[in-house]
């Protein structure tokens, strides 16, 4: 009978203010700026910028974690993950309510004369993907 092997990694999603999340997981989905990223145990080292998303964490003795994630950086290195970003928010404390509110607000300063179009952009994608991580979250019961 072959051993089994522990294919768990450290994971830190660290904020400015905060240490959101420090464990260990069996697999990370990552929200890049160029699309999601999967990390596995053994996973090769990696600097990348984060975007705004969700933000899936796998623990070994099953189940999952969701934030969403709104920038920053992730590093794999030495066998684990570490996240640096602004803010993570797990997905249990997102409402869709103040989502579709944010999503509206930003909608509406797309047409104003003078606004930043650039920040528009990324409140609407924060809002869009809250909404999503949110909407997804309920259908769960709340419960992650």
């Amino acid at each position: 009978m072959e051993p089994v092997v522990d294919r768990t990694f450290h994971c830190s999603i660290v904020t400015p203010t905060e240490t959101v999340f420090d464990d260990e997981v069996v697999y990370a989905s990552v929200p890049a700026w160029d699309g999601q990223h999967g990390i596995i145990w053994g996973q090769s080292p990696l600097l990348t910028r984060l975007g705004f998303g969700s933000l899936r964490l796998d623990a070994a003795e099953g189940g999952s974690r969701w934030y969403l994630v709104e920038g920053g950086f992730a590093q794999v290195q030495g066998g684990e993950l570490t996240l640096l970003t602004s803010r993570a928010t797990a997905a249990e404390r997102l409402s869709v309510q103040e989502a579709d509110a944010e999503l509206a607000e930003a909608n509406a300063r797309v047409t104003t004369k003078g606004e930043d179009l650039d920040r528009v952009e990324r409140d609407q994608q924060r809002a869009l993907a809250k909404k999503m991580l949110a909407k997804a979250a309920a259908e769960r019961g709340g419960a992650i």
